[in-house]
């Protein structure tokens, strides 16, 4: 099985991105790292290993259209597509473990068990969301965690693989097939909702599963709730995903999110 994964900068110093490289380097079963860059890096460009490969984009339009170039130029030549964040450290055995699992499956998007990096779970396996559990995590963060009880499926003990209509998208292992069929991120998102989107088409078209029996570390910052920049392009996003899906009035989110939910019912 070959695989292809890529990476998005901006603005990122080689020691921020040394751990992620270094776990897709010395994994075997990772042939190809995309490295797509979103600036004006001045280390990217460098033969640092025969694997990557370095792409300068035209500017920094988003997560989403970072991914698209890589997708639109390599995709077609592996068996499975890799969406790797910058701040991301795996073992090579943790990966096999995921990439074994997806081979014996037809789902198109894949995705372990996410810790921070402390070492607590990120629930990286989740419903698709209201208005009201993003808004209330971000402004209420009371209300938002008794939200979040459902949202992030807190309320359940995962320990065998099932389908989630929205896998965060720090770590998403795509069929590649299914991913071209999908054309990769909307990107009318600039980022933060794009891997919402997507992984929603895809769950919807194809199956999406959460496998938590293999896991990765996610040094993850939370941007968006440090800086009024990224806060702004957070709402904006979020405006956007609603305006496309429904606000209220969604019902394939219902529907979707009925069928994660019933996992559990029909197992208790």
């Amino acid at each position: 099985m070959k695989v292809i994964a890529s990476i998005v900068i901006y603005k990122h110093s080689y020691q921020e991105l040394k751990p992620t490289l270094d776990s897709l380097i010395d994994t075997p079963s990772i042939e190809k790292i995309v490295l797509v860059d979103n600036d004006s890096s001045d280390w990217a460009y460098k033969n640092l290993d025969p694997k990557i490969i370095y792409i300068k984009s035209e500017g920094n339009f988003g997560f989403g259209y970072g991914h698209n170039l890589a997708i639109k130029g390599y995709a077609k030549s592996c068996d499975y597509f890799l969406v790797c964040n910058p701040d991301i450290a795996f073992e090579s055995e943790q990966f096999d473990q995921l990439l074994n699992f997806a081979s014996k499956n037809e789902a198109g998007l894949y995705l372990p068990r996410i810790l921070k990096g402390d070492g607590t779970d990120q629930h990286g396996a989740r419903l698709l969301p209201t208005p009201f559990n993003l808004f209330a995590r971000r402004f209420s963060p009371e209300w938002g965690n008794k939200l979040d009880q459902k949202y992030l499926l807190k309320q359940y003990t995962i320990k065998e693989p099932i389908f989630a209509p929205n896998l965060i998208g720090c770590f998403m292992l795509f069929d590649s097939k299914k991913l071209i069929e999908l054309n990769g991120f909307d990107e009318r998102f600039f980022m933060y909702m794009e891997d919402v989107d997507l992984s929603r088409r895809c769950a919807d078209k194809f199956g999406a599963i959460y496998f938590p029996n293999a896991y990765v570390t996610h040094l993850h910052e939370q941007g968006s709730y440090k800086k009024k920049t990224l806060l702004k392009a957070h709402l904006k996003s979020a405006y956007q995903y609603f305006n496309k899906w429904g606000w209220l009035n969604d019902p394939e989110r219902e529907k979707i999110n009925s069928i994660c939910i019933n996992q559990f019912k029909q197992k208790s």
